[in-house]
């Protein structure tokens, strides 16, 4: 305690030094004009990246849109997918991009694993006519009523079954106009000519896209120059001053609670989709910034203004901290102070507060500064972009494999039924396919897929009967591979062979 207040004591003569000498720290002002060219100024490096990122492109292709980079390569990129059609838009926050095989998708506001995915464009398509080949066919698998051929089942799980390529909507087909196999899914479909044996897909997302995305030429790839950022959000620029803000680092998006948002360099505004006049800062001190202290007492001091929190402890707030943000909106902008003043480092002294920090400097080439810590910098890094990393979405912290067998035992004759429900954060996993592993009484092993989870997160299977003395333990595991590839989660059960007289 002595060694915080001697601490203190040295921050408040330094600030008390610097409330003399320092000439000014007011917020520059901009008018309502000059900040919607300053927000389309700073923010056009995004149409820049775009633009640059277009070169070399034949008429009618365009670049990947950097948010679709991981799942266009997790899929396999230009060589399975064909090159993208269209300029990426945005849609009530959900992003897409055509392909020549379909239309990607990214809802930031689903759980982690799915806001990446294909748009189901062979719904809207309708199915090929054709010879009927499933009853020819010995291997494959039965998916949603339909047989996957052998040709196409390695393909189907390759890009990820279900949860990507969508569950077959017809049989495989012969069609003897174009001399290939077909066979439609709802996201994707696949063919296979006479005269080779690789799968292709078909041109779902160029049929679906049809004339608008055709031959439009490169420069109608690159967004019209308008002001990015809607009238709510210069409104809050203008009342804050842009100084303050620091400069944004992202464009209007939708966050994954929902909520519209833009990044700037010291904070983060976001309005709720409901009322989108209603700008305020978002509370990130607390996710990226240092631990917050525990709390104190009042200090003696008559240059702190003590703002208590419970039962008679609190923060104590610098009033040349306090003199600095009256003039952006003092607490009401800043939120409740989360810290004491600390030192990260040497000569430099931090303050948090529930929407942003402050950040005090001795020394610097210009003398002391006091302004906001960038921590909008590292929200971005932290949380926007994991939002937006396809790797980093297949990563799950809190998937939940329910499993549950119909029969607490079965006679040595009689069919078992295992069921399943998937989870993530308490939200049910649609087109999912678990593998059900079954350990047999001579230690083989039987392996055999779920079919594609409901909208409930549910799927079931049934074990075929198991000749085994009564009293055996039959033990089996429920396997779930949730990337590209990727080490599949599993939870493991048994049940009991029981026969009675």
């Amino acid at each position: 305690m002595r060694h915080l207040r001697n601490l203190r004591k040295f921050i408040l003569i330094s600030l008390v030094f610097v409330a003399l000498t320092l000439t000014g720290c007011s917020a520059v002002d901009f008018n309502e004009s000059e900040i919607k060219d300053l927000s389309g100024r700073i923010l056009s490096w995004e149409l820049a990246s775009r633009r640059n990122s277009t070169k070399n492109l034949s008429p009618g292709d365009y670049a990947i849109d950097p948010v679709f980079k991981g799942f266009y390569a997790a899929l396999g990129g230009e060589a399975v997918l064909g090159p993208a059609i269209s300029p990426v838009a945005t849609i009530d926050g959900v992003v897409k991009q055509y392909l020549a095989a379909g239309l990607m998708i990214f809802d930031p506001t689903q759980v982690k694993s799915t806001r990446f995915s294909l748009a189901p464009l062979g719904l809207e398509l309708g199915v090929g006519e054709g010879e009927l080949l499933g009853k020819a066919y010995q291997s494959g698998r039965i998916i949603n009523g339909y047989l996957v051929i052998g040709d196409f089942l390695t393909t189907y799980e390759r890009l990820g079954g279900a949860r990507f390529v969508g569950k077959p909507i017809s049989e495989a087909y012969y069609n003897r106009e174009k001399s290939r196999i077909e066979q439609y899914f709802e996201n994707l479909g696949f063919y296979k000519l006479d005269s080779e044996s690789k799968v292709r897909l078909m041109a779902y997302g160029a049929y679906a896209c049809d004339r608008n995305c055709r031959d439009q030429g490169l420069s109608s790839g690159i967004a019209v120059r308008e002001p990015i950022l809607p009238q709510p959000f210069l409104n809050k620029i203008v009342e804050l001053g842009l100084p303050f803000v620091g400069k944004p680092l992202t464009g209007l998006h939708y966050a994954p609670d929902g909520k519209q948002e833009v990044i700037f360099e010291n904070l983060v505004l976001v309005a709720d989709a409901n009322n989108p006049e209603n700008v305020y800062i978002r509370s990130i001190a607390v996710k990226v910034g240092d631990e917050a202290y525990g709390l104190s007492f009042p200090s003696d001091s008559q240059l702190d203004f003590f703002y208590e929190i419970k039962d008679g402890m609190g923060y104590n707030i610098p009033t040349y901290f306090i003199d600095y943000m009256d003039q952006f909106g003092g607490l009401q902008t800043a939120g409740k102070p989360i810290s004491e003043v600390f030192s990260p480092e040497p000569g430099v002294y931090w303050q948090c507060f529930t929407n942003l920090c402050l950040e005090f400097t001795i020394k610097t080439d210009s003398g002391e500064k006091l302004g906001p810590v960038p921590l909008g910098s590292k929200y971005l890094n932290e949380e926007f972009e994991a939002v937006r990393d396809f790797s980093a979405n297949q990563q799950l912290d809190d998937l939940d494999i329910k499993v549950w067998e119909k029969n607490t035992f079965v006679a040595s004759d009689g069919f078992q039924e295992i069921h399943v429900a998937l989870y993530e954060s308490g939200s049910p996993l649609e087109n999912f396919e678990p593998l059900l592993i079954v350990t047999m009484p001579d230690g083989s092993q039987r392996k055999a897929y779920f079919q594609p989870s409901d909208k409930n997160g549910r799927t079931s299977i049934g074990i075929p009967p198991i000749q085994a003395p009564s009293g055996t333990l039959i033990a089996y595991r429920i396997c779930l591979a949730l990337g590209i590839p990727d080490e599949p989660r599993c939870v493991g059960d048994n049940y009991l062979i029981w026969d009675s007289d």
